[in-house]
This record gives C-alpha cells, structure tokens and sequence, in this order.
C-alpha cells in the first residue's frame, strides 16, 4: 500500500545544443552527383524537385537523393543553361545559349528562331500570372510566346536595352525588365523606363537580377559599373530606395534575389556571399557561416522553406531553422496531468512557432504544461520554414516500491533487515523503538510482537512516498533440556533441527534430540521448528569429576545479551570489540569462572580479548547467540 505526500519530478535533458540556429548543407561534384559546380541558376518546384543550371553541363535535377543530369544528349537545347523557370503545369522552362528548353517530366520540347525567338542566346526565362513564358535575349530584347505564336519587344518597342538579364511582374500584372542599361516596365501598352539618372543606385544601370516582393516592392540589383557604383534599387510603386555596402549588403555585385513566405529576402553577391534583408537590417552569410563559396550567382527560396544558393563552387542549402533539444517533465510520483515540454529551436528568422499535435495547431510559446502521458509530434516553423522536430514521450513513472511485499515474516526474538533499494534516501522509520537506528537505509528491526512498520522515504524519482510493511512475528520454540544419567541431555519437545555446542562451538555430528556429554564445559542446544524459527536453550553447567579436562583452558560463551568464561584463573581483564574495532565493552573479573551481562545482540560477530591470566593474551571471534 502506498501514498504519495509530495511530488517532485524528474527532469530529462535530451540532445545536443547546437552552436548556431540554422543549419547548411552543400553539394559539389565531390560528394554529389550534380554536373557541375558552376550553377547560375536554381529553381525548385513545387513538388520539391531541385533543378541546377550550369555553365556548360547541362541542368541537374535532385529528387530527394536521387540526382539526374539532362544534357543535349537527354534532349536539351544547349548546354550552358542560364536561368530555370516552372509553369503553373510544371513544366519546366530552360534558357540556355542555344535556345529555349521546355521539359514535360518525360520529353523536352525546344525553341529556337526557327519557332520565332528573336536569338538563340538568352540569359533569362519568366513565366507571367497569365502563363505567357518571357525570354530574355542577349541583343535581340525579350520574346513572350502565348502557347501558340512568339512577340518580340526591343529598343523600337520601347524596351530600354536590348539585353535582358532578368524579369519581374509586380502585384498590378506589370512587367519589369532588367537590362544592360536601366529597367523598363511594360503595362502592356505602355513603356516606362529608369535608370540611375531617374530612381536605379548610382553606377547601377547594368541591371542582373529582379523580383517582386510580397509587399508589392519591386528589387533590382546591379552590377558596379567599372567597379565602382552598383547595389540594390527598390520601388514601392512612388518612390526609389536605393541599398549597397554602405547599409549592410555584402556586394554592390547582386546576381540574384528571393524572399521567403514572411518577406524575408536573400540577395546573392558575386563576391561577399549572400544577404539576408529583414527588419531593415542586412546579415552575411558566407564561407565562414558554412557555404560553400562567397562567389554566388542565384538564390532561390523553396516552397518548403529551405534557401538554394547557386556559387561557381557548388550549391549550399540553408536550413534557416535548427531543431536543437527538448527539455521533458514526466508525470511521476503518480501525477496524471503534470508533464511538461519545453522546446528549443536556432533560427535566422525570428519569431517561431511551435506545435505539439503534428502540426495541427501552433504556438508562439515553447512550452506546453499539464500534459497527460503519452507520444507528442513536434513541429517548429518561422512561417516560411517547417521543421518536423522529434516524437516526445510524457511518461507515466509510477512511484518506486520501497519493498516488492506487504508483509514479512519474522522469528521472535531474532532481526530483520528489509533492504529497501539503494537508490532511495531521506528514510524515516515508524516505530524506531524496533529499529537499530530510525534514519538508516536499511536498519536492523527486531519486534517483539506482531505489528505495522512505515517508512518515509525519497525515491529515485524524487518522489516522496510512504510505504508499509507488517512484521508478522512468529513463536520461537519452546523447551527444556533434561540431563539423565549424570551426562545425557534430552530436549523435551520434538522439532525438526537440533544442534549442540560446547563453550558456544558448534559439536560435529551433534544433531539428534539427545546428546551425551563427554567432557566438563558449558553446553547448549539449537533447535528449528517446521517454521523455521529457532531457539537457544540456556546454558547447562556440566562439572561431572569423574571426566578431566586440560589445566589453564578458557572458555567464553555469549548467549542472550550475557558472557559466560571459564577462565585458567581470577584477575583478569576482559575486553570485547566490533569487527570494525570499535570497543564496545571492557571490564575486570575476580573470580575465574561466572557470567556478565554485555550489550550485544544475537547474531552480531565480536572479538573476546582476555588479558592478564596465564595464558597472558587470548583471542577468539564469537557469533553471539
């Protein structure tokens, strides 16, 4: 029977902290399968497929870990393949130097001036809201194709600059396009165009990179004209901001540019690695953040989340979240409904959110309190970004059984020790008038009559618990010794054990229920009933003159808390001693043979140490009776 007065629980701390909140995985031809480390452009689809442009070896596609490489000998058009986009259908649109790449999920289909494009050589692709797919030229301006017929628009048309790296289209279904001399938008009748004489940074008319912002903004990004100038240009829709190394950008030389699902952008450089923009603050990321390269030439937020950079070294993926440790409060000591998580989590976009359920639900706050026990799925997310954290158990830790019985049997007169578990502590027995010492682990308890015992104890749990045990005290036998004959001792009751002894030593093959003497001394007599309870008789005192025993021999016997010597003459001095060498009792006697009372249970070993008798010094270990 048990009952629980406190509770405390336990606390496990699972799993390592990591050092930084996200985590970066690289992919080169060294420890990949991807064509090459050259990637000028990164697209991912929505189905989580992965695809790398690269400069002269075709495209390579990852679906989970299974790469695939396309060339021109798989059907592709070029091989140098400039930028990558996906329709609403999932096609898969390539700009390559040699035409215009359309791939199905089976079969490629090309494009090229032969089908009405204004050049083979383009540098981007974009697919509209409308499905139109926009190709930029280099020289021959930018080509939409409807599905059925191709349309070229140049310089004649209205477009700035004839070489179209990038395109945009913002919230109102303009088209934005980024050239070698300034930015044009195109509402579809009408051609607007800027440069840095009328919004675009200072130095930065030769324009590479453009998006669209979840604001609405439109970004552009330039290449330093000469080295000098270059940056980030944003409209609102009124006005121009203008970003560059003065407020944070890693390079005035932005190549490429996304933002994630909360509008947090990465702009990557071509010489100081990748930008990330939120809160009006720029953070580097680069080769000491774990990239593979600081040379990066596209950027690419994935629908899941996850952040491509496309380097001439290879591609990293940044995984802006880190699931780092939990910590977990069981419910123990009996508790039902007291399990807590607490949730640890890295990330370079603040704030996060947590989920208990799987993702069914989330919150703002880490924790979670008054659990039942059981399996949690945890979730994190920073609203662009899900990680799927591990499978938590709450368990259920019932309190530690001090003793695995409710009761025990013990003999009259003898001692118990119940050896409760040695992971237990803080012990508080009730009633300590039976036990060797009330705050001890594991005491000696010695009742004289049928009762409960309690203990008070701190489990391994932590759990404070009070347990019971009754001590059921068994009769000892019950007897006398007879002595007929002069020398024969009789036990007057029949058992199922006997065994004599002299001066406390035990008589070899002295087993029966009647024992003839042989020689003067001190004998007693153990006998066990069919309980297994057992009982010393008294001592009997045997000096028949007509049997001689050896001159100066000593004798001593303790039974029943008394010592009993036969000594070689008076005046001596005796001594008794733990086996620890603890001196327990010492005292003198006059004469040379009697008794004296000693504090010595049954069942505890001593050292007898006689000193000052002829024998001079004299020593022997005794189990007290």
């Amino acid at each position: 029977m048990k009952s629980i007065s406190t509770l405390v629980f336990i606390l496990a701390i699972v799993s390592g902290i990591f050092a930084q909140n996200y985590a970066v995985t690289n992919y080169t031809t060294s420890n990949s399968s991807i064509a090459s480390n050259d990637i000028l452009s990164i697209k991912v689809a929505t189905n989580g497929d992965v695809w790398f442009a690269t400069n002269g070896s075709g495209v390579s596609r990852l679906n989970g870990t299974t790469w695939t490489t396309f060339t021109t000998s798989q059907g592709l058009v070029g091989n140098t393949v400039k930028d990558i986009d996906i329709d609403a259908s999932g096609n898969v649109w390539f700009a390559t130097s040699a035409g215009l790449s359309k791939y199905n999920g089976s079969t490629f289909t090309n494009y090229t001036t032969a089908q009405g494009l204004a050049s083979n050589d383009l540098r981007s692709v974009f697919v509209d809201v409308a499905g139109n797919i926009w190709a930029g030229t280099a020289g021959a301006g930018v080509c939409k194709y409807n599905g059925v017929s191709w349309t070229t628009y140049n310089t004649t048309d209205g477009l700035a600059q004839n070489f179209v790296l990038a395109t945009t289209q913002d919230s109102l279904g303009n088209l934005w396009f980024a050239t070698a001399n300034g930015v044009s938008k195109f509402t579809g009748s009408v051609w607007t165009t800027y440069t840095s004489s009328n919004g675009l940074i200072a130095n930065g008319d030769e324009v590479q990179s453009a998006m669209t912002d979840r604001d609405g903004n439109v970004w552009f990004g330039s290449k330093p004209g000469f080295g000098i100038g270059g940056g980030l240009s944003m409209y609102n829709g009124s006005t121009w901001s203008t970003y560059n190394l003065s407020n944070g950008l890693a390079s005035n030389d932005v190549r490429g540019m996304d933002c994630d699902a909360k509008n947090r952008l990465w702009f990557s450089t071509y010489l100081n690695g990748a930008s990330q923009y939120k809160n009006s603050t720029f953070t580097t990321y680069s080769t000491s953040q774990g990239l593979i390269s600081a040379t990066q030439q596209c950027v690419d937020v994935a629908p899941d989340g996850y952040v491509w950079i496309g380097t001439t070294g290879g591609a990293s993926r940044i995984a802006t979240i880190i699931f780092q440790n939990y910590d977990v409060i069981h419910n123990a000591c009996g508790a039902s409904f007291n399990g807590d998580i607490t949730l640890f989590a890295g990330t370079i976009s603040s704030m996060l959110y947590y989920s208990f359920d799987n993702g069914v639900t989330y919150q703002s706050a880490n924790f979670m309190g008054g659990l039942s026990s059981g399996s949690y799925d945890i979730w994190v997310t920073d609203s662009s970004m899900f990680v799927q954290g591990p499978t938590i158990d709450v368990l259920d830790i019932p309190a530690g059984d001090a003793f695995p019985f409710d009761s025990t049997d013990i003999c009259l007169g003898d001692s118990i020790q119940l050896n409760p578990d040695v992971s237990f502590s803080n012990f508080i027995w009730d009633p300590d008038s039976i036990v060797s010492s009330g705050t001890a682990s594991n005491p000696f308890i010695f009742p004289s009559v049928s009762q409960w015992i309690a203990i008070d104890y701190i489990d391994s749990n932590a759990c404070d618990i009070n347990d019971f045990i009754y001590l059921n005290v068994i009769p000892s036998p019950v007897f006398n010794v007879d002595i007929s004959n002069d020398s024969v001792f009789s036990v007057d009751g029949t058992f199922t054990w006997y065994q004599w002894f002299w001066y406390g030593d035990t008589i070899p093959g002295a087993t029966n229920q009647t024992y003839t003497a042989t020689q003067p001394g001190i004998y007693s007599v153990c006998v066990s009933n069919s309980l297994g309870c057992s009982t010393w008789s008294g001592v009997i005192h045997y000096q028949n003159t007509g049997i001689g025993e050896t001159e100066n021999q000593t004798h001593v016997y303790i039974c029943n808390g008394v010592l009993y010597y036969d000594l070689p003459e008076s005046n001596c001095f005796i001594s008794l001693y733990a086996t620890d060498g603890r001196l327990i009792t010492s005292f003198s006697v006059d004469d040379q043979n009697g008794i004296a009372p000693i504090d010595v249970r049954n069942n505890q070993v001593v050292l007898v140490h006689i000193e000052g008798c002829k024998t001079n010094c004299w020593n022997k270990m005794y189990f007290a009776k």
